[in-house]
């Protein structure tokens, strides 16, 4: 026989297939052994049972099974019933299929009722069946009242828990099906299982994500609705049905097209530039589409619109997902926005006409956003016209140099900067003020040319007048020694010639003298603390203070002082300057001590780049309304009757720190002690 024709499969043929088969055979299983299409074999099998030379049954999933009839000797008993039994069970495999007497005992067993329920033929024939069924439905009699339906009513239907033999449930299917012979006497039942714990608990879950959806669906804070191909609601949720001003059963069914949509301008959108329409015509989604509508009474709303594809619809493969926002307060908060903007742009640029400095913003792009008449007047550029423009295209000549390189700057740390520079285009100086933001850079430019020309002319006064007092002090020191040694002399040639006030009065001399001398050396220092200074390098403290230690050991030791220090970092000095500051303030704590031996206490602490040394005593303390006074020259809070000094030893401090860069304070009060704290610059390292 050719296979793949239909005509070639004949009566004869499946006769021929049936005479010696004792078992039955499915639609694919003749196919198979005629060598022919599926379909050309159950015609062929199909005009064999219309001439009753074989017989069909469709079981389950609708499989359906052939076999030879019995002969006529046969046909009436239970052979016929057993033979057309056997043809079911061998069809289906995946099902328990056995018999059970009147009684209800099992009768005959399958490989399908052994592997879903455990049991093997030997354990269960002659078991009554109700074995199968959970101790609460046979303590409610429900294997008794199903057979008793069965008997009743030809078969019945259940589903429900069963039991397997190791004691695990399992949910199944069971079709129960009455046996008669021909007199209709009850012979028995069959009994069909089927498995169906996966399908349920698929279907619970798809029940479980299907209520989540409906929740989620109801519970979103924006409309959401289903339409088909034709634009037509499937399906709303509460908040779309308020949107629409309507309930589920009135939009189901009913056309969006209805609903008219206008652009920002009031003009109506066409229907095909409707999202909706423009998703099912190409398949893409749509978001972010805004637009107005007069959906509901009153005024007509903002609304936001995403649109989806949605596949997989019963009979439809082109429906959408609809998701709808109101967005008018949105929009209303947007236009207030933007006249506020539109407010605060026409007061900055009258605030910006009134800054008499020079003032531009440059966005992230380096690009001109605003520049009031003083820039444009100071860069010779013209007010409106430069807006937008590239500050670096405009000026290439200042893109490399440190112009470039403070922008750059500010821009990365995003921290304000502030720089002098020349600018030798416009033969000025320069004061930058830089802010940065995200968004770019304000930059206010003061003219300091007026103030840096004053500067050098101070300095140079300054230093007129150091050289001055330099000369002056090294001067005076010549008379001032002659004037002591005359002193001295007549002292001791004819000091035994004086009366005791020739004594006092020349005594007097001698000391005025003496002083003239230390206050003409503390000068000399003072006025050298910037021309005579050496470069600043790397200093340990720790050493400049054992130094200044050793030469005050006496001092230290006759007043009974206790001097102690935490360690001292390293710093960026000079290192006879830094001597001279910790001598006059350990001098100072030694001598202002009161009664009490002196105690002082020297320490140090980072802040920032610097570091802030103090030098702590318990001594008399200061009053504050003097602790600026004690920095000016020649300025004494006692008299020398009380306290020896100068009177310059303090202002020599704080000129020494202040060419260092830093700052000198004190912190006293009287009878509690002083502290006086002064900032150098870190090595960082």
């Amino acid at each position: 026989m050719n296979s793949g024709s239909t005509s070639d499969v004949t009566r004869g043929d499946v006769e021929r297939l049936f005479s010696n088969a004792d078992e039955p055979y499915t639609t694919s299983e003749v196919a198979e052994r005629l060598k022919c299409p599926e379909r050309s074999a159950e015609r062929a099998l199909e005009t064999s049972a219309d001439r009753g030379e074989v017989r069909t049954k469709e079981v389950v999933d609708g499989t359906r099974i052939w076999w030879r009839p019995p002969d006529e000797a046969e046909s009436d008993d239970q052979q016929s019933e057993l033979r057309e039994f056997g043809a079911f069970v061998r069809a289906v495999k995946d099902y328990a299929i056995f018999m059970l007497n009147p009684d209800g005992t099992v009768a005959s067993w399958n490989e399908g009722a052994r592997r879903i329920k455990g049991y093997s033929e030997d354990e269960i024939v002659g078991r009554h069946f109700s074995t199968f069924y959970t101790e609460e439905d046979t303590e409610s009699g429900v294997p008794e009242t199903n057979l008793d339906a069965a008997a009743r009513e030809g078969h019945i239907e259940d589903e429900g828990w069963r039991v397997r033999q190791d004691g695990t449930r399992f949910w199944a299917n069971v079709v129960i099906t009455a046996i008669r012979d021909v007199d209709s006497t009850l012979q028995g039942f069959t009994k069909v299982t089927r498995d169906m714990t996966e399908q349920r608990e698929f279907e619970l879950q798809l029940r479980r994500e299907r209520d989540l959806t409906e929740q989620i669906l109801e519970t979103a804070p924006v409309s959401i609705c289903v339409l088909d191909s034709n634009r037509e609601f499937v399906r709303a949720n509460q908040q779309a049905l308020d949107l629409l001003g309507a309930d589920q059963p009135s939009v189901e069914g009913s056309s969006i097209e209805s609903k008219n949509l206008y652009d920002g301008a009031g003009n109506l959108v066409p229907n095909d530039e409707r999202p909706w329409t423009r998703v099912i015509d190409t398949g893409q989604p749509v978001y972010d589409f805004h637009c107005r509508s007069d959906w509901t009474e009153g005024d007509r709303r903002w609304l936001s619109i995403n649109v989806v594809p949605l596949e997989g619809m019963v009979g439809d493969d082109n429906g959408v997902v609809v998701a709808i926002e109101d967005i008018t307060a949105q929009k209303e908060r947007e236009r207030q926005l933007e006249e506020r903007k539109s407010e605060l742009e026409t007061e900055l640029s009258e605030i910006l006409g009134r800054i008499s400095d020079a003032f531009f913003a440059l966005d992230d792009e380096w690009r001109f956003t605003h520049l009031n008449e003083r820039a444009a007047e100071l860069f010779g550029l013209s007010q409106s016209g430069f807006v937008g423009r590239s500050f670096w295209e405009e000026f290439p000549e200042r893109s490399d140099g440190r112009l470039w390189e403070e922008f750059c700057e500010a821009m990365e740390t995003q921290a304000p900067v502030n720089f002098e520079l020349y600018d030798e285009r416009l033969e000025a100086w320069l004061e930058y003020n830089v802010y940065p933001s995200k968004s770019g850079l304000s930059i206010y430019i003061h003219d300091i040319t007026e103030r840096k020309e004053y500067q050098r002319k101070l300095e140079e006064s300054n230093e007129r007048l150091e050289q001055f007092a330099y000369a002056s002090s090294h001067d005076l020191q010549e008379p001032l020694r002659m004037v002591s040694s005359y002193l001295r002399l007549i002292e001791n040639r004819y000091g035994d010639e004086l009366d005791e006030e020739g004594r006092e009065f020349l005594e007097f001399a001698v000391d005025g003298a003496d002083r003239m001398r230390d206050m003409i050396r503390s000068l000399l220092k003072y006025s050298r603390v910037e021309t005579r200074g050496e470069p600043l390098e790397p200093v340990d403290l720790n050493d400049v203070l054992d130094e200044v230690r050793n030469d005050l050991e006496r001092a230290i030791t006759e007043s009974d002082a206790v001097v102690t220090a935490e360690t001292l970092p390293t710093v960026k000095g000079d290192d006879s300057q830094l001597r001279q500051v910790f001598q006059n303030l350990l001098e100072n704590a030694i001598e202002y001590s009161g009664d009490e031996p002196p105690r002082v206490h020297v320490a140090a602490e980072r802040s920032g780049e610097r570091w802030e040394i103090s030098v702590t005593d318990e001594g008399i303390g200061i009053d504050s309304e003097d602790e600026d006074r004690v920095f000016e020259v020649f300025q004494r809070l006692h008299t020398r009757e009380e306290y020896d000094g100068t009177g310059i030893g303090l202002a020599l401090c704080e000129r020494i720190v202040e060419r260092h860069g830093g700052e000198i304070s004190l912190d006293s009060a009287p009878g509690e002690g002083s502290t006086f704290s002064f900032t150098l610059p870190s090595t960082n390292e």
